[in-house]
């Protein structure tokens, strides 16, 4: 029983928030009372929830050591002792296994989405991740191919605005993540690559949120959108994204509060009020 809680513990079911961008095309699509379409890119999301938790029980493998002088980190299953070495990488290829295996239900183009995926990180753990801002780079094309999965398996076209929202996103995340690091834990130890500055990282956030904004107004106005809905009224949804984007950067900014942009987004009230009112907006403008 114990053994089983911290293998679950390990998949880190908390982080499948992150594989809600899978379900993106299906939105926008307007596919999202396709009965077809949602099964197809529901079997894509667990494809993803199966591949990341790999990735994690991979990583916690190999970062065992590190982890064990981080304040938090030292309380992940590897590092204090709770599954053994040979049994988190045995549990990270099975899942590895499976999430692909899951995917031939759907087609060959899904599997090989999920398999790029896997590989991609499978070089950011070995090695990349010690790379200054090519890591951060890796977990962008990370969420990026999680909305091509998306479309493929809902068999929406995407268009490329929506592509680089998702990855300047995914970027500022990712930079939060390494300044949460850094004022935390500060140092080396803050995160194994080298070559990040606090007030470095924070000009790049300021840019990238604007960056957010200003790619998803492009996406709400780009011609495929209004062609595909008939109208443009997409673009009213924009100040739910601002709000979202300016609370995210006030809270590093203020608090170094990026660290796990998961649980951030889903404690902050202000950060559940901007997706809440972004969801039910889009909702009555692509549904009602």
């Amino acid at each position: 029983m114990h053994t089983a809680r911290a293998l679950a513990e390990l998949a880190r079911p908390a982080q499948w928030i992150k594989n809600g961008f899978v379900l993106l095309p299906l939105f926008f699509g307007h596919e999202l009372l396709d009965p077809s379409a949602l099964s197809r890119t529901l079997v894509a999301v667990l494809a993803f929830c199966l591949a990341s938790s790999a990735v994690y029980a991979l990583n916690d493998v190999l970062d065992a050591a590190r982890d064990r002088h981080h304040p938090v980190k030292s309380r992940r299953p590897v590092a204090r002792g709770a599954v053994a070495r040979p049994t988190a990488l045995a549990f990270s290829g099975a899942l590895a296994v499976a999430s692909l295996a899951i995917t031939a239900t759907v087609s060959t183009r899904l599997t090989w989405v999920v398999l790029a995926y896997l590989l991609v990180q499978l070089a950011y753990s070995g090695g990349l991740k010690r790379v200054a801002w090519v890591d951060v780079a890796i977990i962008a094309a990370g969420f990026a191919l999680r909305i091509v999965a998306g479309g493929v398996a809902a068999q929406v076209p995407l268009t490329l605005w929506i592509l680089v929202m998702a990855t300047l996103l995914a970027l500022m995340l990712g930079l939060g993540k390494r300044h949460g690091d850094l004022v935390h834990v500060g140092g080396r130890e803050a995160h194994a690559a080298s070559g990040y500055d606090v007030r470095g990282i924070e000009r790049a956030l300021c840019g990238l949120g604007g960056a957010v904004i200003a790619a998803y107004v492009l996406y709400t106005l780009s011609s495929d959108v209004i062609a595909r809905h008939a109208h443009n009224p997409l673009v009213y949804s924009t100040p739910w994204v601002a709000l979202g984007v300016l609370r995210y950067l006030r809270l590093v900014f203020r608090d170094a509060a990026g660290a796990d942009p998961s649980r951030l987004a889903l404690r902050d009230p202000w950060l559940l009020a901007a997706v809440a009112g972004w969801l039910a907006t889009l909702l009555v403008i692509l549904y009602v």
